[in-house]
């Protein structure tokens, strides 16, 4: 019975730590930004995954993600209830459904790290040995980055609450344009490992009452390394890959602040045209681009005709370029898109690609979909654009642009930024309500700025619309729920920084060579 005891209040203990560390990665992104927790969080991760066989890596790393999602992205919450008109007892549900199935993927992650860790045996975990060691530890950072990695696109990805994130305004983030996000989650979740094996030997040695430093020497220069890693930022002034063009150019980006409930209802749409119009009037001369966000105009193109020609008309009389989103449609085939267009001095449309799962479109429509039919759910219909589509192009200079969910995908915006001279993001927050969401979304538009050294122009209905450095400092912003413009310059720039170029696949590949080569070598010592 005592033995039982202990297993049962071991187990709990663990659950509770799994728990909190993935809080604790919540906590150390925007809008808390207490980027040590995302340190201290990875550590604890680290000693709670040692010992353990398969089956309790992946439980305790599925109580992880539901500790990571259910308070990272507990705003599905509010876009359900809020916006789906769903009872708070069927939002609940629904969102916890949702965090749970995400955790999933933490669950993989770390169970596969245990079989790796195993030497690709299904073994005991008495039989893993030197979990301290600095191979061990480069382990754990490259599974993480694997785990960060597929969850950027397998079932369209959902790649929310990076680690990596915690930097964006702090000191890893000019490692960015070199290794990006995934580089920046690597090293700290390396840190937060080191660290804790480096406490868990001290405790050792003083357990044994006497000298143990074979341990220690055998990770210094891990140590030192990791060291040196977050000091050159401070020691020197990385490289600027792209250059800035000379002519500064003037962007207006309006914020109408119009109500997600009101926002799609056909008696308001003049009302909201007029508001748009309104704002944007002061602007035309002095702007060079005027930006609306995404779905501003809520009529489908075809149907937009007679007000798109007059703004078409406004925009070259003031040598101005006007970007909106807009709904499309295939006559043919029926298909609609999220898309967004230029006029004026731009030419060009594009259709958005990466769809947000249940609010543009159903994953597996003919099982969910007949699902969320039977709890009267409504049942997104968008089409993802063609994955080939060219920029837009706005006098002299191009964008390839990203429409709100897309911006937040790695990957799909480092091959944006190399058909592009500036960055243009339109988003719709309002989903988000007065949530987490929107500052999450902020910092990593952020963070591709800095990966990829372009400025971002965000544009969005309600908020945060911003102008972002290439270096990720916000020139002008908006507030949220506000009416605003946000208006501003911002150069065009040329060059590619490595990421753009080869380190959005390279560093998972890195990682996955990493991961084979620990568990090759900790099967030889096993043998």
């Amino acid at each position: 019975m005592p033995a039982t005891s202990n297993r049962l209040d071991t187990f709990i203990g663990s659950s509770l730590i799994s728990i909190a560390s993935g809080i604790g990665i919540t906590l150390s992104l925007a809008p808390f930004n207490y980027w040590p927790l995302a340190i201290l969080s990875a550590g604890c991760l680290f000693l709670l995954m040692q010992g353990k066989n398969i089956r309790q890596a992946a439980i305790f790393g599925w109580l992880f993600g539901l500790g990571l999602f259910g308070s990272g992205a507990s705003w599905v919450f509010v876009s359900i209830h809020d916006f789906a008109y769903t009872s708070a007892t069927m939002a609940a549900f629904l969102t916890m459904l949702f965090c749970a199935c995400l955790a999933l993927f933490c669950a993989l992650t770390w169970g596969f790290y245990t079989w790796v860790l195993n030497g690709f045996k299904f073994v005991p975990a008495e039989n893993n040995t030197s979990y301290s060691s600095s191979l061990t530890v480069l382990l754990f950072a490259s599974v993480w980055v694997l785990g960060e990695w597929l969850r950027s696109w397998l079932l369209t990805g959902f790649p929310w609450l990076f680690i990596g994130y915690s930097q964006t305004e702090s000191l890893l983030s000019p490692w960015a344009s070199l290794i990006g996000v995934y580089g920046i989650s690597f090293i700290i979740v390396a840190s937060g490992a080191q660290i804790a094996a480096l406490g868990n030997q001290l405790i050792r040695q003083n357990l044994m009452m006497g000298p143990q430093t074979t341990s220690s020497q055998k990770t210094a220069p891990a140590s030192i390394s990791l060291l040196i890693i977050w000091l050159l930022p401070i020691a020197l002034t990385f490289p600027s890959w792209t250059e800035k063009n000379d002519q500064a150019l003037t962007v207006s980006m309006v914020q109408a602040n119009i109500s997600q409930h009101d926002k799609w209802q056909s008696s308001y749409r003049q009302q909201h045209l007029a508001l748009y119009l309104r704002l944007t009037e002061p602007h035309w001369q002095s702007s060079d681009v005027i930006i609306w966000p995404e779905a501003a105009i809520t009529v489908f193109y075809d149907r937009a005709l007679a007000l798109l020609d007059t703004l078409n008309d406004r925009a070259n009389s003031s040598q101005s370029a006007f970007i909106t989103g807009i709904p499309t449609r295939d006559l043919n085939s029926g298909s609609r898109y999220n898309s967004l267009i230029a006029l004026g001095d731009g030419e060009g449309s594009y259709q958005k690609q990466k769809l947000v799962p249940f609010g543009e479109y159903i994953p597996f429509v003919n099982v969910l979909g007949n699902l969320l039919a039977f709890f009267d759910l409504p049942v997104a219909t968008m089409s993802a654009g063609n994955p080939k589509q060219s920029p837009l192009e706005v006098n002299d200079w191009r964008t390839q642009p990203l429409i709100c969910y897309e911006v937040v995908y790695p990957s799909f915006t480092a091959k944006a930024a190399a058909n592009s001279q500036v960055l243009i993001t339109v988003s719709n927050d309002s989903w988000f309500g007065r949530s987490i969401g929107p500052l999450q979304h902020l910092q990593m538009a952020q963070m591709r700025a800095i990966e990829n050294q372009q400025y971002v122009l965000r544009s969005t209905g309600n908020g945060v619309t911003a102008i972002i450095e290439p270096d990720g400092n916000i020139n002008q912003r908006s507030e949220q729920f506000e009416q605003a413009v946000v208006s501003g310059e911002f150069f065009t720039v040329s060059g590619k920084t490595p990421w753009t170029r080869y380190g959005y696949w390279l560093i998972p590949s890195l990682c996955g060579l990493l991961c084979i080569s620990s568990g090759i070598l900790k099967r030889r010592q096993q043998d």
